[in-house]
């Protein structure tokens, strides 16, 4: 028998069956060894964009100040632009401004005599930075006083923001494919943001997922076939990574490359809880908030109300009550493979109650 033709006609049907014509890095045979799951309460409505397409990717949660129930998620498309939804899924606003690949925010950003709310994201159209003004209903504003384009050698790819608590300074890491990380200040120049690059450096290979837990001046960031890496958040930190321990192949059996979309649930006194999502076998890593980020457990997202999540690209988490529905908070995760009523379409967000995922573990994890 030849191997090698036998491998690649097997890669060829698999291929022809992928109902998302589309090939996976994930593997569902892998996930069965998942043994704990949840289900989504709601999902956003599917990206503008064919059911082939890699599209949605990264979501942001933004909270309103004046009523937590009208807050919003902000999810990139990394084939056109940012949509914003509403807590129920439903679409508000899409702004066609590029491709854009991971978003984040951050509260309280003065400008002028203003004190507003901003989000950001990787444009990989413009290899730079976008920034926007976050108004009272969610909707955006272009706020960039001029294009903040990178100078990494390869395309802009993850990002994520960090306020420091030493002097309230608003950061943004982005990072690229080939594994370089910038730090760019985020300055106000009037009505408008611009930025200056403050630090740079450079991890072995391809990372994506980045998350900062400001609190603990502390930067997280996902390397895609090694694991998920500590620094320090300041400009003037250590640029030295800790790698934590079970967050590879290597050193945890229910890791399977790439390791991808981070966010942090938090809790008093520096505690709670990091997410790691591990598209190999379509799961969710849980580490401890605090060093030395001990792994606690994985779970995976499955059929209910709505279909479950494949291959999970960009997650967000909220860790205080929302409304009804979201009494103890939010996660929200990219579904690599979204279908409705069994037929496969554009790919979208899936919400979750923070509380479905609490009570999975043996010694449920601890909610605000």
């Amino acid at each position: 028998m030849n191997l090698k033709y036998s491998f690649f006609n097997l890669l060829a049907l698999f291929i022809v069956f992928s109902s998302c014509s589309r090939f996976s890095e994930g593997s569902k045979k892998a996930s069965e060894k998942i043994q704990l799951s949840t289900t989504a309460l709601y999902e956003t409505t599917a990206m503008p964009q064919d059911k082939k397409e890699d599209a949605a990717d990264d979501p942001a949660i933004w909270v309103n100040p004046k009523n937590t129930a009208e807050s919003r998620i902000i999810g990139t498309d990394k084939k056109g632009g940012l949509a914003v939804y509403n807590l129920q899924g439903k679409e508000l606003f899409y702004y066609p401004h590029g491709n854009m690949n991971n978003v984040d925010l951050r509260y309280n950003f003065v400008l002028g005599e203003d004190t507003i709310d901003i989000v950001a994201a990787s444009n990989r159209t413009t290899q730079s930075i976008s920034i926007y003004k976050i108004n009272e209903d969610g909707s955006l504003k272009n706020i960039a006083s001029r294009i903040i384009k990178s100078e990494m050698v390869d395309e802009v790819y993850g990002f994520c923001m960090y306020k420091s608590p030493v002097d309230s300074t608003t950061y943004a890491f982005v990072n690229s494919k080939s594994g370089e990380v910038e730090q760019w200040k985020l300055i106000p120049e009037g009505t408008q943001i611009g930025a200056q690059l403050v630090r740079d450096f450079k991890l072995d290979t391809q990372v994506e997922g980045m998350v900062t837990d400001d609190e603990n001046q502390t930067l997280f960031i996902g390397e895609e076939v090694s694991g998920i890496w500590k620094f320090d958040a300041e400009p003037n930190g250590n640029s030295v990574g800790e790698k934590l321990s079970q967050s590879s192949e290597e050193d945890n059996e229910f890791i399977m490359f790439d390791i991808e979309g981070l966010s942090i649930y938090y809790l008093p006194n520096g505690k709670g809880y990091i997410v790691a999502s591990s598209q190999g076998n379509y799961s969710y890593a849980v580490y401890e908030r605090l060093a030395p980020h001990n792994y606690i457990g994985s779970f995976k997202i499955v059929d209910g109300i709505v279909d479950g999540s494949e291959e999970t690209d960009g997650l967000d988490i909220y860790s205080y009550s929302l409304n009804e529905d979201f009494q103890h908070g939010l996660l929200v995760v990219q579904d690599g493979y979204n279908y409705d009523e069994g037929k496969a379409v554009a790919q979208n967000f899936k919400l979750i109650p923070w509380e479905n995922v609490a009570a999975l573990f043996e010694t449920k994890l601890k909610q605000n």
